[in-house]
């Protein structure tokens, strides 16, 4: 039996909100205490998290198979200003090559306006984000090309897809539920087929 596997790496990043105060009191607030900007003294860290990487196992067909699979990523911060979490991929295309050549194509789908996926594709999608619409997207194996739309992952060079931008604190991780979808078809060598992402999530 002829196997494609899709293994993605995933990298989490977070950018620290840095605050700094004088070292005296101010209006009787003692040094290390009270509001400064949009969170209150020495809590305004963010952090991330990710269950690191994602496998899509697809056994192709002649008429195109499909796997979808998720990632649950979650943000806590402080902030009163919320955060935004973005990513890319960590190369400038998002074209993969096999282990035993062959390249599965992202979809031409965008953030702006996503797709349906085609034979010899990948792609992602946040249900309720954007162009995608609500889903619900569900995990599915070795089945037809989905219904939902999806959108490539911008390389390293381009502007980052934004996932999710909330303007309150988050003091429980937040979890944002990260779609990725592959279809093949036996075109293709089977192998395994990897591609690395980097989420960050900053203080807005």
């Amino acid at each position: 039996m002829k196997r494609v596997g899709l293994i993605l790496s995933i990298i989490a990043a977070s950018s620290l909100c840095l605050v700094t105060m004088a070292s005296e009191n101010v209006h009787g607030i003692a040094y290390g205490a009270g509001e400064y900007g949009t969170c209150e003294y020495d809590t305004c860290n963010i952090s991330l998290t990710s269950e690191g990487s994602v496998t899509l196992d697809v056994t192709p067909t002649a008429s195109t198979s499909c796997s979808v699979s998720r990632d649950e990523v979650g943000v806590s911060t402080a902030s009163s200003t919320g955060y935004t979490l973005s990513f890319t991929d960590t190369v400038a295309s998002a074209t993969m090559t096999g282990s035993h050549g062959g390249t599965i194509n992202a979809t031409a789908g965008t953030t702006a306006s996503p797709a349906q996926l085609t034979a010899n594709s990948w792609g992602y999608r946040v249900d309720g984000t954007g162009a995608f619409g609500n889903g619900p997207t569900a995990a599915r194996s070795n089945g037809a090309i989905p219904s939902e739309t999806y959108a490539a992952i911008p390389g390293v060079n381009d502007t980052p897809a934004t996932l999710k931008s909330v303007a309150q604190t988050a003091p429980s991780p937040d979890t944002t539920d990260v779609w990725y979808g592959l279809c093949v078809n036996t075109t293709i060598p089977a192998g395994s087929y990897a591609s690395n992402v980097v989420y960050t999530a900053v203080v807005n």
